[in-house]
């Protein structure tokens, strides 16, 4: 049985973007695929609500104020290193992209995303039971 199927545990996917706007969009894409979505607007809300409730995948801006992607991807890896995470940023850097990869990132990503393949590593992660 689906994680996603179970009402008694429930797993979410958190955006976390200070782009209001963004999160939006994509928690209305994500969430009309079946997913229960949670957003934040800076990695310091994301860690807290990753105390809160069960989540399974972590979409996150790279460059936020508060607490930036990377520092979270840190913060998440050394709590629950079960959570994955996918970065995002419109700034492509390969420093960045190394650093977030040797942290232990599931994917980087640019935007715009490709929203067919943001499906596909959501889908492989949300359905994965191990």
């Amino acid at each position: 049985m689906s994680l996603l199927n179970n009402p008694n545990l429930s797993s979410y996917v958190l955006i976390v973007d200070d782009d209001q706007e963004f999160c939006n969009a994509l928690k209305d894409i994500l969430t009309e695929s079946g997913y229960n979505v949670l957003t934040a607007g800076n990695g310091e809300e994301a860690f807290c609500l990753t105390k809160k409730h069960k989540i399974q995948l972590i979409i996150s801006d790279l460059r936020m104020p508060i607490l930036n992607g990377i520092a979270l991807l840190e913060l998440i890896k050394e709590q629950n290193p079960s959570i994955k995470v996918i970065i995002i940023t419109a700034y492509e850097e390969v420093a960045s992209y190394i650093k977030v990869m040797d942290l232990g990132a599931f994917e980087y990503m640019k935007k715009p995303l490709d929203l067919d393949k943001l499906k596909k590593l959501v889908a492989g992660v949300m359905f994965d039971e191990k």
